[in-house]
């Protein structure tokens, strides 16, 4: 059953209000009477609908960590079909979802600084790309291609959410370029 209206208003004002704060003064100042005055709410309606911070924290992930999901399984699923050697982030502000990264970017700048426990925001992305390409493409990576390849994403995805920016081909080409100048 959908939830009511007013439910729904309720909730998208205690997530906007968490994630302004987050992004204004930091995970650790942030309090549960500080949402309910951005929200504009009362503390026991944040209750209503969340343990705490944490609790709002994890199903903020959630949610997020399932858009990029969207994002990431296009892409390998473009790599997989068309059999292309392009790196993975060539065609990511192609796909339809890249929308919803941009249209939610303070939202992943919020969670991406958010560091409480070792089940973060990063990290769970980071997990995420790593198991869909190893699933979809059946490779196996060392620890270090893991630490390597998921920190690559995690800083594009930053990267693009705090600039707000869509990188070109031409970025993608000098990155790869100096990547490969690197890693030689």
């Amino acid at each position: 059953m959908a939830e009511d209206l007013r439910v729904q208003r309720t909730k998208k004002a205690i997530k906007t209000a968490f994630i302004e704060l987050v992004n204004e003064e930091g995970f650790a100042e942030v309090t549960i009477k500080g949402i309910a005055e951005k929200a504009i709410i009362n503390r026991q309606t944040f209750y209503n609908y969340y343990q705490d911070k944490y609790d709002l924290t994890e199903q903020l992930n959630d949610e997020y960590l399932e858009i990029l999901k969207k994002v990431i399984q296009y892409r390998v699923r473009e790599l997989k079909d068309t059999d292309r050697t392009l790196p993975f982030m060539s065609d990511f502000y192609k796909s339809k979802y890249f929308t919803d990264v941009l249209a939610n970017r303070e939202a992943i700048m919020a969670l991406m600084s958010i560091q409480y426990n070792q089940n973060s925001f990063k990290d769970r992305l980071r997990k995420l790309f790593i198991d869909i390409i190893q699933e979809q493409l059946s490779i196996e990576f060392t620890d270090l291609d893991i630490a390597v390849i998921g920190s690559f994403y995690i800083s594009m995805i930053s990267f693009i959410a705090k600039n707000n920016v869509k990188p070109t081909e031409q970025d993608l080409a000098a990155l790869r370029k100096l990547v490969l100048m690197v890693m030689q």
